[in-house]
């Protein structure tokens, strides 16, 4: 089944929205909400003939959020999360400065915990728990046709930050190391922020990561 990714990067610092097609049956889904990106993500959709039928929150940060709020009401769509995320989104809070943009509450409709599965037409994704920049942070595994939409995990040469409330880079290793032996090197990994890379070119530097 073809897959199409069309990306959309958005807000104050161009956070990547992603809209997620099975091109032959016209599903698809929306992977994180950075302001200002509901407009454009809806008329891509419209104008493809694509029908948005969920949209997936990696985490809770204030730059991939914002608009989520805004898309559920543009296209009905559920919001779905890790169980973790639930409260954030109900109630957010600045981990440290204020927010730069508004970020109106949102109400979960459905929890994605490590394990599950999420459907988009002929394929089916992997929820992966991937704790370390955010403790709520899940990505979404196609194995089988080499694709991650990683969120803030995983970066060119590099990861999310571990410096923030909520942050551990043991844990951040410890999620890195998973990737490696769970996606196929192949694996094109679709990123929070900037272009995207594969599981085989990060490998060589997660391998150095501390098990400590």
């Amino acid at each position: 089944m073809p897959l199409e990714i069309v990306t959309f990067p958005a807000g104050p610092i161009a956070t990547n929205a992603y809209l997620v097609a099975d091109t032959e049956t016209g599903d698809a889904l929306v992977i994180d909400a950075p302001a200002g990106v509901t407009a454009d993500v809806v008329a891509e959709a419209e104008r493809r003939g694509w029908k948005i039928g969920q949209i997936v929150i990696t985490h809770t940060h204030w730059d991939h959020v914002a608009d989520a709020k805004a898309l559920t009401e543009a296209t009905d769509a559920p919001l779905a999360a890790h169980p973790l995320a639930e409260a954030p989104l109900a109630n957010p809070t600045p981990l440290m400065d204020e927010f730069p943009v508004e970020i109106p509450p949102v109400a979960t409709n459905q929890a994605l915990e490590d394990g599950d599965t999420v459907t988009l037409g002929g394929h089916t994704f992997q929820v992966l728990h991937l704790p370390g920049h955010d403790p709520a942070h899940i990505a979404l595994l196609d194995a089988g046709h080499g694709v991650l939409l990683s969120g803030d995990v995983l970066f060119p040469n590099g990861h999310g930050r571990t410096d923030i409330p909520g942050s551990d880079q043991r844990d951040m290793n410890q999620s890195l190391r998973r990737l490696v032996a769970e996606a196929p090197a192949k694996t094109t990994v679709y990123p929070g922020h900037g272009l995207p890379t594969t599981i085989g070119a990060e490998t060589p530097w997660i391998q150095l990561l501390s098990d400590d």
